[in-house]
């Protein structure tokens, strides 16, 4: 620990025994591995292997124990120079180290100075503030991420013979969720490196997440008759990402998107609207205001001279107005209705006037997506409301068509589909639907789930950076944000985290 300045040498003397003593027994242990092996001809391979796991996982405590015993109970002489002034040493104290080999007592010498005491060595090796190691609380945030709380305690205990309750793996997440907000501020005030593809495209949608009955019960008061009261609580999903400019036909896509069988091959291996630079966000705790304000803030920086920001959505007229309102300084942006909605609503007049899945309706709805992507919208209303006066509908036909015709009127501004093809935008909102999916409904609706607000946006958090393929970024920000630097300001954190984001 080079950056501390020792003033007076310390007047322990490091015991050699006890390195000595962890020394021989790693050996034994390691030696007690070659032996099961050496005579384990007769036994099954995967038994061999499961006993040296577990061997291997001895080890590696007495390991652990080596490198603490190594530190010399952090003794770093009786009076220690440090920011706040002289320390002296004090007494020893003791703390856990939960590991992912099992847990360890760790011996240590306090420094006071006044009536502040400190830790050096917990400083010196980034020791966490809670029993557990950032090594093991980051399989417990995968394994919390991906599954159930009482899976993953399950999980630890069966292969690593750890015994982690349930509520400590749902603290340490809430924990590991804790800078999520910095390190996104930090990565948005940095420069951005390398060539960007031709659009920023930003896209928001909802997905609902079961809430436990204490929450469900503030969503919505009263109920009307028969209404049943809601058991979720929707979370606001936005997307930014990056993308090249892909100019089609109408009849290239029209083909793709209802008969994707005859799709060419050659056009098959080719990727002109992959994705870049993919940022996620979710929340069901923040107004939908403020998650789309935060996917502003990852592109303020930009220059839409040149390009326009594309925001591709579904139909909810609550999030356009939104979108409008807050990405008003942005002057160059286009906004497009996701044409796989508009599909669906053509499927609803061909499954009127045709049987349900059959080749009439799907050619159809083949030939009306042609004409709305030529961008005819308004030829098709009008027809739509010529055979809407048709006597010969039933009621429930005619009620159809009028909500069809209703959502084409409402939207027709953000379907100019014939422009958008000939510029090369992306036309459909995948990217979004993709994460109300993945980020959201994967987790929050495994079986049984039940959320409460604070804890549902525990996960949304970690699932969102996993996602953003942030996440070995997000955790050395997190571990090295982590350590203490009121003692020993300069040279005290090796990493510097934001070089390493700029790389």
């Amino acid at each position: 620990m080079s950056h501390i300045s020792i003033i007076s040498k310390s007047t322990q003397i490091n015991n050699p025994s006890d390195i000595e003593k962890c020394i021989d027994a790693c050996k034994e242990q390691f030696n007690k591995i070659l032996s099961e092996v050496l005579q384990g001809e007769a036994q099954e391979a995967h038994k061999v292997e499961s006993s040296i796991f577990k061997r291997l996982m001895k080890l590696g405590l007495l390991l652990l124990q080596l490198f603490f015993a190594n530190h010399n109970q952090g003794d770093y002489g009786v009076i220690l120079k440090t920011a706040k002034g002289i320390a002296r040493r004090g007494r020893l104290s003791e703390r856990s180290y939960f590991s992912i080999f099992g847990k360890i007592e760790v011996k240590r010498y306090r420094y006071q100075i006044d009536e502040d005491s400190f830790t050096p060595l917990d400083i010196a090796l980034n020791l966490p503030k809670r029993c557990y190691s950032y090594f093991l609380s980051e399989m417990v945030n995968f394994l919390d991420i991906k599954g159930a709380y009482l899976e993953g305690a399950k999980f630890l205990e069966k292969f690593f013979g750890l015994k982690v309750s349930v509520s400590a793996l749902e603290t340490i997440s809430c924990e590991g969720s804790v800078k999520y907000e910095d390190y996104y501020d930090l990565k948005n005030s940095l420069p951005e490196t390398g060539k960007k593809a031709d659009f920023t495209v930003v896209s928001f949608d909802g997905k609902g997440v079961p809430v436990i009955k204490k929450e469900a019960t503030k969503i919505k008061g009263r109920q009307g008759k028969g209404e049943k009261r809601q058991k979720k609580k929707e979370a606001l999903v936005g997307v930014k990402y990056n993308v090249n400019r892909h100019i089609r036909s109408s009849e290239e896509v029209a083909v793709n998107l209802v008969y994707p069988e005859k799709k060419k091959e050659e056009d098959k291996s080719k990727h002109p609207e992959k994705t870049e630079n993919i940022r996620y966000i979710a929340s069901v705790e923040q107004p939908k205001k403020q998650v789309m304000e935060q996917i502003k803030e990852e592109i303020i920086e930009e220059d839409f001279s040149i390009n326009p920001l594309v925001c591709v959505m579904d139909g909810a007229k609550c999030l356009w107005q939104l979108f409008e309102d807050i990405f008003k300084e942005i002057k160059n942006k286009v906004l497009i209705l996701d044409i796989i909605h508009v599909i669906e609503y053509i499927w609803l007049i061909a499954n009127a006037k045709y049987k349900e899945g059959s080749d009439e309706a799907k050619e159809y709805v083949y030939k009306k997506l042609q004409l709305i992507l030529q961008g005819k919208i308004a030829s098709y209303i009008m027809e739509l409301q010529k055979e809407m006066m048709n006597e010969e509908l039933s009621k429930s036909k005619k009620n159809t068509f009028s909500k069809v015709i209703t959502y084409l009127k409402n939207h027709r501004q953000y379907m100019k589909y014939d422009e958008y093809l000939a510029r090369g935008y992306p036309i459909g909102s995948g990217v979004v639907e993709s994460a109300c999916s993945h980020v959201v409904k994967d987790r929050m609706e495994i079986t049984g789930a039940r959320w409460g607000i604070n804890g549902a946006e525990v996960i949304l958090k970690l699932r969102s950076i996993i996602k953003s393929n942030n996440w070995d970024e997000y955790w050395e920000f997190f571990t090295t944000q982590a350590k203490n630097n009121e003692y020993f300001p300069n040279g005290n954190n090796p990493i510097n985290s934001q070089q390493k984001l700029v790389a």
